[in-house]
């Protein structure tokens, strides 16, 4: 089974059990767990995913993470839950997957802005604004700034790009 369908099919669990209403705040905390994890270089996941560590070992460490963290029993049990499987190397992928989800419920599209300059205040509205026309749901912008653009910009809107680049 690819990754990617194990990936979807622990973060189509887990927000079953979150709902709709807390869909984003267990969201922000996978992703903060996840954040804290690669930091330092991956060390912390690394050690969590590798199979060198005894199981127990691996618990032991999660369970420090955990109780420093405090995050809510559902984000704990999904963490725990990766870890006991042997997937807990798929963190990543499932909060990919997760936070696909929790957009769509929501309404949500991620769009991806490339720039060759950064976005003024009133430029970045405007934009949000037609993009949520042409799209018809609620638009998160993602801003990055290329350098080796002249002008214009690159909007990545899930698989179909627009491009207005020099």
């Amino acid at each position: 089974m690819a990754v990617r369908t194990v990936a979807r099919r622990y973060s189509q669990a887990f927000i079953e059990l979150v709902g709709d209403k807390k869909a984003d705040s267990f969201g922000e905390e996978i992703s903060s767990f996840l954040a804290i994890a690669q930091a330092n270089d991956g060390a912390l996941f690394k050690a969590l995913a590798n199979p060198v560590f005894t199981l127990t070992e691996r618990r032991a460490a999660l369970d420090a993470v955990l109780k420093k963290l405090k995050p809510q029993g559902l984000t704990s049990n999904l963490l725990k839950l990766l870890l006991e499987k042997g997937r807990f190397g798929l963190l990543p992928d499932v909060v990919a997957a997760y936070q696909e989800l929790a957009d769509a419920k929501a309404g949500r599209t991620r769009v991806k802005v490339t720039t060759a300059s950064p976005l003024t205040g009133q430029l970045e509205a405007e934009l949000r604004a037609r993009l949520e026309k042409v799209t018809g749901k609620t638009v998160v912008l993602e801003s990055d700034v290329d350098p080796a653009l002249i002008a214009g910009m690159i909007a990545r809107v899930g698989s179909t790009v627009y491009d207005s680049s020099i």
